[in-house]
């Protein structure tokens, strides 16, 4: 299979969240090595990042996946990165999977792709037929979806080449300080983007977003006017605080109130916690791996896991029972069926959960007095 190194689009006319029907490409970083037949009845779409453990582990399954079905299946890794970054990762990192670029994240934000890793399952017509962490999508499940659907497709059919001008990527920004925050002006973002780059974590999103996941709360715990909500750019050392450094360089304040109001109470007096070994994704990688039912941490505290959660459920948390340690654990919990999270959280860390009525805070943005 040759793809073209221009735009690639993907005509999925099915697809709900795309108002044009497709999904773009904007660089092949290497084709398949595993699948020649340029005609097939699924193709797979992995979303992916090189900063992400668990996206690497999610790869390796479906290269595995994609030996075993060569003639039908074609799996397709997606990355928003800079193609150098992505390139540099795959000389010491390599995969036998088609490598493709995206074209300026549209894809990623079409999909409102929070959490990685990420896929899609489609067929040969370009209707979706699965979506979910890679990890969840079994040989079984493949098998009965290629039952279903016996039509091929030419890969070069399904995908269609558009040529545009070639992109110029810069070289990855370092930082000079230990925090930096930028406005960025015309640009929004629907989902806030965190990751790690070396010594720094990085934000990109509108300010609402980023004090909400600094101070591991809900978006919808944070109360700030329109005009103030402007979206920015941050890289801030690990370690530190950034909630006060964004504040003080704003000229803001951050006020926060009691309400009342059901949450998700968890009841720690007999928490006992998982050690380190029980989950390894490396260093420098991802800290969560967060699919359709179960959340995974490695090395992360008992609040940042917690966050996780109440992100995930959309309630706020409350805590009672003592107060939870600093360390960091492994953690593995269920949380699509909240009877089943229960009796998880219960057995396996002796956490108590409920549904009831608290208080949680809530936090407002304003600007300072003079």
């Amino acid at each position: 299979m040759k793809f073209s190194k221009y735009l690639l689009i993907v005509f999925l006319s099915s697809l709900p969240f795309l108002s044009s029907g497709q999904i773009r490409f904007s660089e092949t970083i290497q084709t398949s090595k595993i699948v020649a037949n340029t005609e097939a009845s699924l193709f797979f779409l992995d979303f992916w990042a090189t900063w992400c453990g668990p996206c690497v582990y999610a790869s390796e399954y479906l290269e595995v996946l994609q030996k075993q079905y060569p003639d039908r299946f074609y799996v397709i890794s997606l990355s928003e990165e800079n193609p150098e970054v992505v390139k540099r990762f795959l000389k010491k990192n390599p995969t036998d999977l088609a490598v493709v670029i995206d074209y300026k994240g549209e894809t990623f934000r079409a999909n409102n792709t929070r959490t990685l890793p990420y896929g899609l399952l489609i067929n040969a017509n370009g209707t979706v037929l699965w979506k979910g962490s890679p990890t969840d999508f079994k040989p079984s499940d493949l098998e009965r979806y290629l039952s279903r659907n016996t039509k091929q497709n030419d890969v070069n059919k399904v995908f269609k080449v558009q040529k545009i001008k070639k992109e110029v990527f810069k070289a990855d920004y370092k930082p000079t300080s230990d925090f930096e925050i930028k406005q960025l002006k015309n640009e929004t973002y629907e989902t806030l983007i965190r990751s790690i780059k070396g010594d720094y974590i990085y934000y990109k999103g509108d300010l609402k977003s980023i004090i909400a996941r600094e101070q591991k709360i809900m978006n919808t715990q944070v109360n700030i006017v329109l005009e103030l909500n402007k979206t920015y750019e941050i890289y801030v050392k690990k370690g530190q605080n950034a909630t006060f450094q964004i504040l003080d360089v704003l000229k803001l304040d951050l006020f926060h109130t009691e309400k009342k109001g059901e949450v998700l109470m968890l009841d720690i007096s007999n928490i006992n916690y998982w050690d380190t070994n029980q989950i390894d994704w490396g260093k420098n990688t991802a800290a969560y791996l967060i699919d359709d039912t179960q959340i995974q941490g490695d090395n992360v505290t008992f609040e940042d896991v917690m966050f996780q959660l109440v992100s995930v459920l959309e309630i706020p948390m409350s805590i009672k029972g003592g107060e939870a340690d600093k360390e960091k654990h492994d953690w593995q919990m269920h949380h699509k069926f909240f009877n089943l999270m229960q009796s998880d959280m219960q057995d396996t860390y002796g956490i108590k959960v409920t549904k009831e009525k608290g208080s949680f805070k809530m936090y407002t943005i304003r600007k300072k007095t003079p």
